[in-house]
This record gives structure tokens, C-alpha cells and sequence, in this order.
């Protein structure tokens, strides 16, 4: 009974451990209930009866013991308007909205972003109007929007979207063929983080959406 409980202890003080060092937690990294306990400051006999009723997806190792990946954590805690821990922030899934009138240029980003899944969840918009409807119903933490658009244009998206109280902290970063200096200016003005060109750099963007290096804070 001692040493069982002394394997809690040390296994919670190795998480803490761990966990203080780590800016962030990936989506795809694996915790233990106690880890998970730790987390939510639960017992970890509560998260345990969690997984037995479905309501946390999880696994079990050769060894037999339950390991629950980040991003299902999060997911659950989401859905049962639970607060998320801080460094659980990275392991909930980004959310992009790509507008683009191009539809080789959706087509295009649509097969590079398939490989990332996982971490990223996106949707795309052909127009200003839709991608205005969209932004209300998806709520997206990165808005990739089009310069030049026919009947509403990116600038002004972007200054609707600007000038609304519920949207006005969302990173917005304008791309176009060929940026100059005066696009520059009426992207910034009205309220854009950035504006840069076509084609889209990957890595770069993946890097703006905190993706390209994220690394398994916790280990199984």
C-alpha cells in the first residue's frame, strides 16, 4: 500500500517536474491519469471513471496502463464547458480561416494542411461576405485573407472585422500576389498583424499559427 502510493507521489513529482520547464503541451501528447489529475486538480479515480463511461477517449499500453492523448482532453473539456489549463493551449486545435477567390490557391493549401489535421482545423471561404459568416460561426484564431476580392475586398473584411468588438483581437494577416508599399499601408490601417505574398510560405505560416515546432512536452 506504502510503496503504491510512493509510486504516485513520484510519478506527480516527475510531471511537475516536466511540466514547469514546458512552455506548452502538443496536441498529440500522452498523459497518464495521474498526469490528467494533476492537470485538472482531480482525483485521478475521477478521470479514471471518465475514460470507463466513453467520455475521454484513451488506451491502454501493453502493460495495461491508460494513456489519453492532450488534444482528447481538451476536446473533453471543451465540450463540458470545463476551463482548459494554460499549458493545455497548444494541444487544442488551431483554428484557420483561409479567403481566397483563388480556387487553385484553396486547392493548393487544402493538400498541404491535410498532413496537419491533428493540430489544425481549417475552413475556407471563396468571398468576403462568406468568410464575414463564417468567421462569426467558427471563431478562428488566424483569419489568411485575400487582398483582392470582387464585391467586398479583403481590406474591407478586414475592417469589419476590425471594427467589431467580438472580433476585433483576431490575427489577420492579408496575402497578395505582390505586396507594395502602398497595399502595405491599407492592410495595416485597417487593422491587419501583417500582409504578405503569394505563394504561401508553409513553414512560415505554420510558425504563426505556433505549429511548426511544436514538440511532446510530456512523454509517455
Amino acid at each position: 500500500m506504502c510503496k503504491a502510493l510512493d509510486n504516485q507521489v513520484l510519478v506527480l513529482e516527475i510531471f511537475v517536474t516536466t511540466t514547469v520547464k514546458a512552455e506548452n503541451i502538443a496536441p498529440e501528447s500522452i498523459l497518464t491519469s495521474y498526469q490528467v489529475g494533476s492537470l485538472l486538480q482531480v482525483n485521478p479515480s475521477s478521470v479514471n471513471k471518465w475514460v470507463k463511461d466513453g467520455r475521454i477517449p484513451a488506451f491502454r499500453t501493453p502493460g495495461g496502463h491508460r494513456r489519453i492523448r492532450a488534444a482528447d482532453l481538451v476536446l473533453f473539456l471543451q465540450e463540458h464547458s470545463m476551463p482548459v489549463p494554460k499549458i493545455l493551449n497548444n494541444a487544442a486545435k488551431k483554428r484557420l480561416l483561409i479567403v481566397d477567390d483563388d480556387p487553385k490557391q484553396l486547392s493548393a493549401l487544402k493538400r498541404l494542411l491535410k498532413s496537419y489535421k491533428e493540430r489544425l482545423e481549417a475552413r475556407y471561404a471563396t468571398n468576403g461576405i462568406d468568410a464575414l459568416v463564417q468567421v462569426g460561426s467558427f471563431k478562428p484564431h488566424v483569419v489568411l485573407l485575400d487582398v483582392y476580392m470582387a464585391e467586398l475586398d479583403g481590406i474591407e473584411v478586414c475592417r469589419r472585422l476590425k471594427d467589431n468588438p467580438q472580433t476585433e483581437d483576431m490575427k489577420i494577416i492579408m496575402v497578395t500576389g505582390q505586396v507594395t508599399p502602398e497595399i502595405e499601408k491599407s492592410a495595416l490601417e485597417a487593422g491587419a498583424h501583417e500582409c504578405i505574398n503569394k505563394p504561401i510560405n508553409l513553414e512560415a505560416l505554420l510558425e504563426k499559427l505556433a505549429l511548426s515546432s511544436q514538440s511532446d512536452a510530456v512523454s509517455s
